[in-house]
């Protein structure tokens, strides 16, 4: 099973092989090549992408106020809680239904916009809710 926090279970969906470095970038590719045949546990909190991040100090990510409320609305944009088991492809299958306000408050100030718009989903998203 993999544990994964709010944000996550959205942005995962976006990654290209990209990442703070190169230990981080190896995680999540070990992660994606997971996700897809086990299912997601939800969690608050440093996760199994979270392990591998350089911004992770005592298990605990240096912007936990900021993380934990994209976390928060994540779970509240796909109908999730903490302790939820759920596949991937129910996540993916919720995108649809949000992305708009997603993007609006989440991708356009994030760093990673040029590289996650990249994505064929990304794509497929903007033209759905547009």
């Amino acid at each position: 099973m993999i544990y994964l926090r709010g944000h996550h279970l959205i942005c995962l969906h976006f990654f290209t092989g990209e990442g703070y470095n190169k230990e981080f970038v190896e995680n999540l590719h070990a992660v994606i090549g997971r996700v897809e045949n086990e299912n997601v546990f939800v969690i608050e909190g440093a996760d199994d992408i979270c392990k591998k991040c350089p911004y992770l100090i005592n298990n605990v990510c240096k912007d936990e106020k900021e993380i934990g409320e994209m976390d928060k609305t994540a779970l509240d944009s796909l109908n999730l809680k903490t302790m939820d088991n759920i596949s991937w492809d129910e996540i993916k299958e919720k995108l649809p239904e949000f992305f708009t306000h997603w993007y609006e408050y989440y991708c356009i100030p994030c760093t990673y916009l040029k590289i996650c718009s990249k994505t064929s989903l990304f794509k497929s998203l903007r033209k759905f809710s547009s």
